[in-house]
Formats: C-alpha cells, structure tokens, sequence
C-alpha cells in the first residue's frame, strides 16, 4: 500500500536538528541564570556556599 502525500509531514532532519539545539541552548542559558543568581544572593547574604549544591534542586538526600 503506497503512502499518501498529505497523511506525511515532510520535515527536513537539519531543521529539526537545528530546533533541538535552539532548545537545549535557552535551557543551558535559564541554568547559567539561576546558577548566577544564587551566586548573587550568596554574596550579598553571605551563604557559605560549601554546604549548598547550586543546581541540585529537588533532590532528596
């Protein structure tokens, strides 16, 4: 049985490629800012930064 045309969507794998790494870029950049801002706030309230794990939210010891 032949496919049909307009039951497929014709994608081109560098376009979706190209989104992914879009994607992944902003979520590497929001991490960056709350890392930077974590950082911030532990200056400016002296947090002694030894016993906290930036970037570990939600984890359960």
């Amino acid at each position: 049985m032949p496919l049909k045309g307009e039951s497929t969507v014709m994608v081109r794998p560098y376009v979706v490629t190209a989104e992914q790494a879009h994607r992944e870029h902003l979520h590497e950049r929001a991490r960056q800012a709350r890392r930077r801002a974590a950082l911030v706030l532990a200056a400016d309230f002296g947090v002694d930064l030894d016993c906290h794990v930036i970037g570990a939210e939600g984890v359960v010891a």
